[in-house]
């Protein structure tokens, strides 16, 4: 029979429209998902941070205290006298706010705390009554609060403003 197999060749050499928009679509949610999870990894190590620098900062006021008798005054909420010996470098509370911390005032939970101090930031308080330190120079005082704010479940420690005392990490 003189029948010849003959394949049919296509002209078609590009992605429909409909292809090229799967696609497209495809890499928009993977996108999407992958600046979810980084921006989430983002907050999660901001607050780790914050935990970091106030476990840092009851160490340096420790050895204040060991040397001086009594933890640093700080007019203005940092404790510059922990800085060049007991701390090499004084932490700043790393920003943006996460959570609500940008709302909340410290005035509003201790009244001695200048108002509009914001909880974005950290915020040292020395209490008790002022004596002379060890060096008979210093002012120095008995008890301290540092205060911080986390925007997220950390550890154990729930999201919102928490403390660091002599007594530990709250």
């Amino acid at each position: 029979m003189g029948y010849k197999n003959k394949t049919l060749k296509s002209n078609k050499q590009g992605f429909t429209l409909i292809e090229l928009l799967v696609v497209i679509a495809i890499i928009a949610l993977l996108s999407s998902v992958a600046l979810i999870a980084f921006m989430s990894a983002r907050q999660k190590s901001r607050d780790a941070k914050r935990v970091g620098d106030m476990t840092q900062m009851a160490t340096g006021m420790e050895l204040y205290f060991n040397t001086q008798k009594g933890y640093p005054s700080a007019p203005s909420g940092i404790p510059t006298a922990l800085k060049p010996n007991y701390a090499s470098t004084l932490p700043a509370s790393p920003l943006p706010a996460d959570g609500g911390c940008d709302l909340i005032d410290y005035h509003s939970i201790n009244a001695s705390i200048p108002a509009s101090t914001f909880a974005s930031q950290y915020y040292y308080f020395p209490s008790g009554t002022v004596y002379i330190g060890f060096d008979g120079v210093s002012q120095v005082y008995p008890d301290y609060v540092y205060y911080f704010c986390l925007g997220n479940l950390t550890g154990n420690l729930s999201a919102g403003v928490h403390q660091v005392t002599p007594r530990g990490l709250r």
